[in-house]
């Protein structure tokens, strides 16, 4: 097993204690995540403008995961954590004092985004990395599973709390997310530290030399993925549907904004999709013993097609908000089929870095969404963009179909049923 693992009740114990950690970590990145764009949308009136905050917190995390997975592979992977928690709580403890002193303008905002995403970066990254030091080899999925769940219930919290919590008075959704971030990092205190395992000799990568030097441990792990088809090809399909689920959802927040939406109906129709998301996690051990494979993948992207053309052309305000949630449903069984296989391919002294080559690359989507939805919805309006979405991804669906890469994906072991888990994980 891997350095920091333990038999029993304690990696029951260690996992729960990550999860919830991140769990109130993610709902207060949730909660940011609406909230920010929405405040600039009132400051500004420009959906543009308001894209480009969530552009900002979107390529901080990008840029972080450069040297995200480099960190997690060298230091205890929980005084990193540690250290995340801290600055998080910090920035939003300081923009709570500036909303109470007065007026606050986009400059706090933009420096809150910044940290907001590169620190997430690093704290997802050490996090993913921990995983299999606490669990069992033959209970990964279901916990990578859980992860999923995790992240969609502080998404359907974070979402729906901060349009309420905006609509009431603007400094509650960051006082709100700093008691969250400060919650994050007292587990933390309780969680034993994990130090990464030495790398072996020779490397496991044949294309990596000598150890030093940042660059050249990130350089590692893209030659990890580059030897496999499957999650070359995982990646691209990730990037490009985090890159226009991200800008579909942007262009239909924006556009019931400036349609006349108040934030709470916002909230709620953005907590759609985290209800969906978080069905789909409790789901995804049945799900995966049902679509074998690489047929999650391919379901993924064929309801994102379909989808999305029914966001663009059916009546209802919260209409948008149920459809993005039947994509969120079925994306936790494919991320955890994909993420599974990742994480069994790759050695624990290359998995931080490995993790951090997938995250940027399919943050890099990501990244650009919300920019790009802002742009969309000025120039192109919002049904002739959302059409124009749903044929990209119905031509991506399609090669991914015909790909061999995807029709010779590595099979995994099924999970366990529910029955053979020991009660004291997860949580």
């Amino acid at each position: 097993m891997a350095a920091g693992t333990s038999g029993g009740r304690g990696a029951g114990r260690g996992f729960t204690l990550l999860w919830a950690s991140q769990a109130f970590s993610e709902f207060a990145y949730s909660t940011s995540l609406i909230v920010l764009p929405l405040l600039v949308l009132t400051l500004t009136g420009s959906p543009s403008q308001a894209g480009v905050i969530g552009f900002v917190d979107a390529a901080a995390m990008l840029l972080a995961g450069l040297p995200a997975g480099v960190v997690a592979d060298r230091y205890d992977r929980r005084r990193v954590m540690l250290w995340c928690e801290g600055a998080m709580a910090a920035v939003f403890g300081g923009l709570v004092l500036l909303f109470w002193a007065g007026p606050v303008s986009l400059a706090p905002l933009v420096l809150l985004a910044l940290v907001n995403g590169a620190a997430t970066a690093v704290v997802l990254a050490a996090g993913e990395a921990m995983i299999p030091g606490l669990v069992p080899e033959e209970r990964l999925s279901n916990a990578v599973a859980m992860n999923s769940a995790r992240t969609y219930a502080g998404q359907l919290a974070g979402t729906s709390a901060g349009g309420f919590l905006l609509a009431a008075k603007q400094a509650l959704p960051f006082a709100v997310g700093f008691l969250a971030h400060l919650g994050g990092l007292v587990l933390l205190l309780f969680l034993k530290p994990q130090r990464p395992s030495p790398a072996p000799a020779p490397d496991p990568d044949p294309g990596s030399s000598e150890p030093g030097g940042g660059r050249r441990e990130f350089l590692e792990g893209v030659r990890w993925i580059a030897r496999h088809p499957f999650l070359r090809l995982g990646l691209l399909c990730a990037t490009a549907v985090n890159f226009f689920f991200g800008l579909v959802y942007f262009v239909v927040i924006a556009s019931a904004r400036t349609g006349g939406v108040g934030s709470g109906p916002i909230g709620v129709l953005a907590a759609l999709l985290g209800v969906g998301g978080l069905l789909g996690a409790l789901a995804a051990p049945l799900l995966q013993r049902v679509l074998t494979g690489a047929r999650p993948v391919l379901t993924v992207l064929w309801l994102s097609a379909l989808l999305t053309v029914g966001i663009a052309t059916l009546p209802g305000t919260y209409t948008p908000g149920v459809l993005l949630g039947l994509i969120a449903f079925a994306a936790p069984t494919s991320n955890a089929y994909f993420t599974t296989a990742q994480l069994r391919l790759t050695p624990d002294s290359h998995r931080g870095r490995v993790i951090s080559v997938a995250a940027i690359c399919s943050g890099a989507g990501g990244a650009v969404a919300p920019l790009a939805g802002g742009l969309l919805l000025d120039h192109a309006g919002r049904l002739t963009g959302l059409l124009g979405c749903a044929a990209a991804l119905g031509v991506l669906a399609l090669g991914a179909a015909l790909s061999p890469a995807l029709r010779n994906a590595p099979a995994l072991a099924p999970a366990p049923r529910p029955a053979e888990e020991p009660a004291e994980l997860p949580v």
